[in-house]
Formats: structure tokens, C-alpha cells, sequence
């Protein structure tokens, strides 16, 4: 089987971090506080210059250092020793782009991939949500958070919707819910 893995929500619980990391940047820059803490990355209505500010400080070293879920590297070793394709699908922040920041955050993703021992076979740079890449690497169930990306998805092939604050109102065909890496293992189990 081809299993599509996104990356942030999904390999790191991005939400947390974000929320934990935005707060601390609105207290520490005197800005008034997130809109709506449940929003999928965009918790406030930033200005392109405030955005730009807070990636210098926070999300650049979130690429480089962002605690892995539990049980995540464990889980993928065992799906690939079980003879199963695994395909990082991830539209992060710049990757797509031909330029400097787009290749340090491609270099980044792919440090941070070996340093908490991700196992997979190919890596995907994509525009969200993902369709163009979902097709050309056929890919039988994809592991994905995004409100963006799952419903698109779902239209093509099986979504594990890894459970997260922003997307619980995500439902449909072809959609079922995990909450844990060993969740996601027993459902692909019952596939």
C-alpha cells in the first residue's frame, strides 16, 4: 500500500507549539490577543511585516526542533517493514518556492526527518491540498489535519484525519478519525 504522511498536525502536534509560541509573541509584542485559538494556523489577523517578525523568532526554529508525536517513528519502521510504501506529503511553509528560504525549509524538513528516525521512501514538497501529488504517487491512504486538505483528499482516497483542536467538524466518505500513532496503526490494521 502507498501511504501518504503529512507532516505538521500530523508527525508534530503543530497546534500546541503555534498556540503556545503566538501567545507568547502577542504578550512579548503587546498585541491584542488570538481571534480564535481553534483557527487552523492562522489564530490573528496579523500584518504581512508582524507574520514575517514572529517566523524570525518562532517557526523557523519550530522546522528544526519540534518535538515528534509519540510512537510516530515506531509506527511508520513497522508499516514500512511490513512491505507498505511511505511517502511524506508535506505543503509546508515555503517548500514549494525556488528560493533561499523555500531551500533551507526544504533542507530543514529533511534534517529534522533523520534526527527523529523517519523512516519513508520519498518526500513531497506540494501545494496544498495535495490532489496533483495524491494522484501521481497513487497513494491508497493518506495520514492528513488540514481542514484544507482532508475534504479534497477524501475525494480521491482514504484519510486518516489526525485528530486536532481546528479540524473536529471534519466528517465524510472516505474520512475516519485517529487520535494516536498506535490508533492509526490499528485502523490501517482494519483496512
Amino acid at each position: 500500500m502507498n501511504i501518504g504522511i503529512d507532516m505538521d498536525g500530523v508527525l508534530i502536534d503543530d497546534d500546541t507549539y503555534i498556540l503556545d509560541h503566538k501567545t507568547k509573541y502577542c504578550y512579548e509584542n503587546h498585541l491584542p490577543d488570538l481571534e480564535d485559538p481553534y483557527a487552523y494556523e492562522e489564530k490573528g489577523h496579523w500584518t504581512k511585516e508582524v507574520k514575517d517578525d514572529y517566523r524570525q523568532k518562532y517557526f523557523f526554529e519550530y522546522i528544526k526542533n519540534a518535538p515528534i508525536r509519540n510512537f510516530a517513528s515506531e509506527i511508520i519502521e513497522k508499516l514500512h517493514q511490513e512491505g507498505n510504501k511511505i511517502i511524506i506529503i508535506t505543503a509546508r511553509y515555503k517548500t514549494q518556492e525556488e528560493s533561499d528560504i523555500g531551500e533551507k525549509m526544504r533542507k530543514d524538513t529533511i534534517h529534522w526527518l533523520n534526527k527523529n528516525h523517519i523512516c519513508y521512501d520519498e518526500i513531497c514538497f506540494a501545494r496544498s491540498p495535495k490532489e496533483k501529488e495524491i494522484k501521481e504517487k497513487q497513494i491508497d491512504l493518506m495520514i492528513d489535519d488540514s481542514p484544507e486538505v482532508v475534504p479534497a483528499v477524501a475525494k480521491l482516497t482514504k484519510v486518516l484525519c489526525f485528530d486536532n483542536r481546528y479540524n473536529r467538524d471534519l466528517k465524510g466518505e472516505n474520512i475516519t478519525r485517529v487520535f494516536s500513532w498506535y490508533d492509526i496503526y490499528r485502523k490501517i490494521k482494519e483496512i
